[in-house]
């Protein structure tokens, strides 16, 4: 479990102050738990035990989101662990019990730091202990370290993001994230546990074979699949692709054309039989 010294205000000597070539800054939140708006609004919580993503997608939304100039343009070299987070959830005077909490919808909560802190890992008792209905949203095979807290929810859907079924692709617009193939195992070692999975192909990239990725999703037996494109901001945070994924698109002809078509095919694949797996 997590080494609560290392969110002692001060820093201590196993504090890891880099991830990689990112750097890791500390400090305290205003909350932990906070109500979705927008397409997440449906939800009743949001909880993000992170800011910032060393992952890097070029695609990511959640930059849109930081104040700070200078950290939207770093976006993928920085993240800001809450160190407050375990406190403010005991604390939280929210009742949680039967609502359901997302975690994360602006970080991923399984990124590489999470291997060294377990600060989302240690958030998870206390979200079955209070009742919650859990969702959990990475695209990240450390999720499956957490099989055995995940047992503890009563109600609990565990969504892997998978954009490509062609990794070279995978490597321009995701390139510090988990092979396609590790994601799917991931995905195999969930159900093999029990648990209710879905797959998330948002932003849908560029494919090698639709047919042929539709039956590798089918054949996860996921219940569900979030399909989305790319899209622009609307305004100051407001959420968009970001422009380094517009621009790989560009290069490789990834037009909205294109994209709607193949995204197009996609949902007929998934949903052949009557099975209508791919969510609108």
């Amino acid at each position: 479990m997590l080494q609560l010294s290392l969110f002692d205000p001060n820093p201590t000597p196993t504090r890891p102050v880099t991830q990689g070539s990112a750097d890791v800054i500390y400090a305290d939140a205003s909350a932990i738990l906070a109500r979705p708006t927008g397409r997440l609004a449906d939800l009743d919580f949001v909880i993000n035990p992170y800011q910032g993503c060393t992952f890097a997608c070029t695609y990511c939304y959640a930059a849109f989101f930081v104040a700070e100039e200078e950290q939207r343009e770093r976006w993928g070299q920085w993240v800001r662990v809450k160190t407050n987070a375990i406190a403010k959830l005991r604390n939280s005077r929210h009742d949680l019990r039967g609502r359901t909490v997302l975690m994360s919808s602006a970080t991923d909560p399984y990124q590489p730091i999470e291997a060294k802190l377990e600060l989302t890992r240690s958030l998870l008792p206390i979200l079955a202990d209070r009742g919650a209905h859990l969702a959990v949203l990475s695209r990240s095979p450390l999720v499956t370290r957490d099989i055995d807290l995940f047992k503890s929810f009563d109600h609990i859907n565990i969504t892997i993001s998978i954009t490509t079924d062609d990794d070279a692709i995978r490597r321009r617009f995701e390139p510090q994230c988990a092979s396609i193939d590790r994601r799917f195992e991931a995905l195999q070692e969930l159900a093999e546990a029990g648990l209710r999975t879905r797959i998330n192909v948002a932003p849908l990239l560029p494919l090698r074979d639709t047919a042929g990725f539709a039956e590798r999703i089918l054949d996860s037996g996921v219940s569900r699949v979030h399909i989305n494109t790319f899209h622009e901001s609307s305004g100051p945070f407001a959420s968009g692709t970001r422009p380094p994924a517009l621009k790989i698109a560009r290069e490789l002809g990834w037009t909205e054309s294109r994209r709607d078509r193949v995204q197009e095919e996609l949902r007929n694949h998934l949903n052949r039989g009557g099975r209508r797996l791919a969510a609108a």
